[in-house]
């Protein structure tokens, strides 16, 4: 039975065997098998001497019974082909050349039938040697157009599994980078944590009224920005919101030392921005620039140049190198590893002097990678 043969149909299926088949013999597969049966039929139209003997009517006769028989030629080593390459696997080795093969055993069954139908029987046939040739007369077309739809084949298979392997490749690319700036995030967080645990306990040491007042305004921090810090991705309406809160909690400790001012354009709100990153560069100008110097200003500023979108933190502090660094670096260095991550190349942070004293920093993201960064989030876009 033909569910039952070990060509790669398991027991049972004729069925969907049966399916595949008619699937096969499309539209394509047949119109190639017409196209050369009605050109391998002209090859008896090209003796020069036919018109000599014979009239356009016998000739056109003649032309559509050769046409015919070559038909069901064409049409029995279609199906033999389209049964035999649905049943056999694709990894099956040596599988071209067993089609050929039983592909020409095919057309040398059907060259003994048809000279047995025209002699009304077996008893005289012609000579081993013609009906050789006649096999490979027909059968080498077949052949041929067999060797085409395997290479055909092979080609949509290595294709598949190139794009399978691109995918799986920018999936990896993907997955790693997810993870370094989930653990380059998770840097920041503690590092801000740490500092600000530090500040309230030299404010408790000296303070202890405005240590306590810190440790409510931290909680409130916390409570209403550790959500929002968590994320993988925000807007910029968001990360102003932490930095303000920095800000805040910041000045019980600082006093009337410290002042800042906001300058955020509401239109650029709802853009996505990496979190954390801004309010690092605050922190920094804070630890850095205003508090060696005993006090000053920051400004926030945000503001959109052309394609880009551009935070800017400045401070009047002591600047680059006006005062011996206590810190590891580690922010700044994040910064730079997660624009560098998300962004590949098209993001920076640049430093840059203020005169007379003070410093800036600011980072530039694409707006169109921001974008789609907000889609990915499931945020809405800003009109």
């Amino acid at each position: 039975m033909l569910g039952n043969l070990r060509l790669g149909l398991p027991p049972g299926d004729v069925r969907a065997y049966a399916v595949r088949v008619l699937r096969a013999l499309d539209a394509r597969r047949i119109a190639a098998a017409a196209v050369t049966t009605v050109l391998l039929s002209l090859g008896i139209l090209v003796s020069p001497t036919l018109v000599d003997f014979f009239s356009p009517a016998e000739i056109a006769v003649a032309w559509l019974e050769h046409l015919a028989e070559l038909s069901v030629l064409a049409a029995g080593l279609l199906l033999v082909y389209t049964f035999l390459d649905e049943a056999l696997p694709s990894s099956l080795p040596m599988r071209l050349a067993l089609v050929c093969t039983v592909l020409f055993v095919a057309a040398l069954a059907f060259a003994l039938l048809l000279f047995a139908y025209y002699a009304h029987g077996f008893a005289y046939l012609p000579s081993p040697l013609r009906l050789l040739s006649e096999a490979l007369h027909w059968g080498l077309p077949a052949i041929f157009l067999a060797a085409i739809g395997d290479v055909h084949q092979r080609s949509l298979r290595a294709e598949s599994a190139a794009h399978a392997a691109d995918l799986a490749r920018v999936q990896q690319v993907q997955g790693e980078a997810e993870q370094q700036l989930a653990l380059l995030q998770a840097q920041i967080e503690p590092h801000f944590l740490f500092n600000m645990l530090a500040n309230v306990r030299r404010l408790y040491r000296t303070r202890p009224q405005a240590g306590a007042e810190a440790i409510e305004s931290l909680m409130r921090y916390l409570r209403t920005a550790m959500p929002q810090v968590r994320n993988a991705s925000g807007t910029l309406a968001d990360e102003i919101e932490l930095v303000r809160a920095y800000l805040e909690l910041y000045r019980i400790r600082m006093g009337s030392r410290l002042g800042y001012r906001i300058d955020v354009d509401p239109a650029l709100d709802a853009l996505a921005f990496p979190p954390m990153l801004a309010m690092t560069l605050v922190e920094n100008a804070i630890r850095h620039g205003l508090e060696p110097a005993g006090g000053g200003q920051v400004l926030v500023r945000a503001r959109r140049n052309r394609d880009s979108l551009e935070v800017e933190v400045t401070d009047d502090g002591l600047g680059f190198g006006g005062a011996a660094s206590s810190g590891t670096g580690v922010g700044l260095a994040n910064v730079r590893r997660q624009l560098a991550a998300r962004y590949a190349g098209q993001g920076s942070l640049a430093l840059d002097s203020v005169d007379p004293h003070g410093a800036r920093a600011r980072i530039t993201i694409p707006l169109v990678a921001a974008a789609v960064s907000r889609l990915a989030a499931g945020q809405p876009q800003s009109a």
